[in-house]
């Protein structure tokens, strides 16, 4: 598997309360259309501990590989979202494709927010 992770910046009209409930509550049903997609986890940052990089979250997303990706990037569901995002969020954002070396697993989280498809 391969992921996409990327950082996420509020408009400056949106507190971060509103940025945050919206892309819960709106953009994420919309995002987790896409097909195609095995997880997505929105990472909200509390605080920065070092570094120069500043976001209000990151967005995690797994795909099966990079051609279900580009499926997926190639799909209307996909340019849906990408249309969705300018209504809350900057649209200037870093996004990578990573590959993860899993060392300790995480805990399991629960079925997460949005219902499964």
């Amino acid at each position: 598997m391969i992921k996409v992770i990327g950082t996420a910046y509020r408009r400056e009209d949106y507190s971060p309360e509103e940025f945050m409930k919206y892309w819960l509550e709106v953009h994420g049903p919309i995002s987790a259309k896409t097909p195609g997609m095995r997880g997505y986890v929105v990472s909200e940052v509390v605080r920065k501990l070092q570094g120069e990089l500043t976001s209000e979250a990151f967005v995690e997303q797994w795909w099966d590989d990079e051609e279900a990706l580009a499926r997926a990037n190639a799909s209307p569901e996909m340019a849906t979202a990408w249309e969705d995002v300018q209504k809350y969020a900057k649209t200037t954002g870093t996004f990578w494709v990573t590959k993860e070396h899993i060392l300790i697993p995480p805990p399991p989280s629960g079925p997460g927010l949005l219902k499964a498809k």
